[in-house]
């Protein structure tokens, strides 16, 4: 099992009750956001960069409400980055 597919697991796992797939949607929705905010107030504020660890704390929370979704709809989070991989080809986007 790659690590794709052991964080997917655990996300699946940790997701009790499982939520409502509007709900998961609109959680993935608010963590970009949470994101893209501190990403903002750091722009307006003229402060040092966002620290790894937040960087990787967000992105970690957008990365589990993403495996739920896929669960949700029956795929795993490897077959969309392979999928994504084939499209990005495809668009001349991959080196």
């Amino acid at each position: 099992m790659n690590a794709l597919d052991r964080f997917q697991k655990a996300a699946k796992q940790t997701a009790r009750p499982t939520p409502a797939l509007d709900t998961l949607f609109i959680g993935l929705s608010a963590e970009v956001g949470e994101l893209c905010s501190e990403r903002m107030r750091e722009i307006r504020s003229d402060r040092s960069a966002l620290g790894l660890e937040e960087v990787m704390s967000e992105l970690g929370d957008i990365m589990w409400y993403v495996a739920n979704i896929a669960d949700r709809y029956d795929m795993t989070l490897d077959q969309v980055s392979e999928y994504n991989q084939i499209k990005l080809i495809k668009r001349g986007m991959h080196k």
